[in-house]
C-alpha cells in the first residue's frame, strides 16, 4: 500500500477499521449462536483452532520469533488473553445476551488501566477515578435479568474482562522487546494450549453439528480473530492508540444490534442506562488522560 496517495491511505485505514469493528462487534453474536451447540470449552477450542490454522503459517513465512527465556511468559499471557477470557466469554454468553456481554467487555480499557497504575506506574486522575465507577455502576445495572443480564452470566463475563486488562497489561510490557504482531501470533498459539484437553470432544461434535454452527466457528476464527487482530494493528500504525482506543466503544453498538436482528434479543431501558453508563465511563477514562 505503499504507492497509495496520503488521502488514499487514509481511506483505506477507516475501511480497514469498519470492518475490525463490525467483525468483533457480531463475534458476540455468533459466540450466543454457537455456544448453544459447543460447550464453552469446545467452542474456544476450535475458534482458535481455525486461527491457528492461519497464524501458525503467518510465523512461519513472516520469520516471528521470540528468545526461549520468553516462551512461559508469553505462554502465560497466552492463557490469559486466549483460555482464561474466551471460555469465561463463552460461559457467560450461555447466562446473558450477547449485547450486554459486549457492554461488559467494553469495560476493558478501566482494568488496563487500574493495573497499568499498580505495574507501570500510570496515574489515575479524578476524572479517570470518576470514569472507573460510572463503568462499573453500569455493569452493576446490567446483572439486572431486565436488561437481558444475569448476575452469574454478568461475573463470568466480568472475568474475561479482567483477564482481558491483564493481557493487555503484559502484552505492553513484552511489546517493549517484540513487536505487536509477533506478540499476538505466539499468544494466541500458546495460548490454546490448555484448550487441548477438549480437542477429542470438540472434534467429535463436528461430525454431530449442522452446517450453521460451523459456519459461526469458521467466522469466529477467521475474521475477529486472525484478520481483525491484523486489521487492527494496521489501524495503530496509522492513529494514536489513545484516539483508536475510543472507537472501539462502538463494538457494542454492533452487537446489540445484530443480537436484536438475528437473535431477537430485547434491548430494553435497563440495557440502555446500564450500557450508557459503561461507554460514558470508558470515554472519561479514555478522554481525560493526564487531566485532574
Amino acid at each position: 500500500m505503499s504507492g497509495l496517495s496520503r488521502e488514499e491511505s487514509d481511506a483505506v485505514k477507516w475501511v480497514v477499521l469498519l470492518f475490525t469493528v463490525l467483525f468483533w462487534g457480531l463475534a458476540f453474536t455468533a459466540i450466543k449462536y454457537a455456544v448453544v451447540f459447543f460447550t464453552p470449552y469446545e467452542l474456544a477450542f476450535l475458534r482458535f483452532a481455525v486461527a491457528n490454522l492461519l497464524f501458525i503459517p503467518t510465523i512461519v513465512l513472516k520469520g516471528y520469533r521470540i528468545e526461549r527465556e520468553d516462551a512461559l511468559k508469553v505462554f502465560v499471557l497466552g492463557v490469559f488473553g486466549v483460555s482464561v477470557y474466551h471460555v469465561s466469554l463463552n460461559a457467560g454468553e450461555t447466562l446473558i445476551s450477547s449485547g450486554v456481554a459486549s457492554l461488559i467487555i467494553a469495560t476493558a480499557p478501566v482494568f488496563v488501566l487500574m493495573f497499568s497504575s499498580l505495574l507501570l506506574d500510570e496515574r489515575i486522575t479524578i476524572w479517570k477515578a470518576a470514569g472507573i465507577a460510572l463503568a462499573l455502576l453500569g455493569v452493576y445495572i446490567l446483572t439486572n435479568p431486565e436488561s437481558g443480564g444475569n448476575a452469574v452470566g454478568a461475573l463470568l463475563v466480568f472475568i474475561g474482562t479482567l483477564s482481558a486488562g491483564i493481557y493487555t497489561v503484559g502484552g505492553k510490557i513484552m511489546m517493549k522487546k517484540y513487536s505487536p504482531q509477533t506478540l499476538t501470533a505466539y499468544a494466541m498459539v500458546l495460548g490454546t494450549v490448555p484448550l487441548l484437553a477438549f480437542s477429542g470432544s470438540s472434534i467429535y461434535k463436528i461430525f454431530q453439528t449442522d452446517a450453521l454452527p460451523l459456519l459461526s466457528v469458521l467466522f469466529l476464527g477467521i475474521f475477529p480473530t486472525y484478520i481483525s487482530y491484523q486489521g487492527w494493528y494496521y489501524f495503530l500504525n496509522k492513529e494514536e492508540a489513545s484516539r483508536a482506543s475510543v472507537f472501539l466503544q462502538t463494538i457494542p453498538l454492533v452487537s446489540i444490534l445484530a443480537g436484536w436482528v438475528l437473535l431477537g434479543e430485547p434491548v430494553t431501558a435497563y440495557t440502555a442506562l446500564g450500557g450508557g453508563m459503561i461507554i460514558g465511563g470508558v470515554l472519561m477514562v479514555l478522554m481525560h488522560d493526564g487531566n485532574n
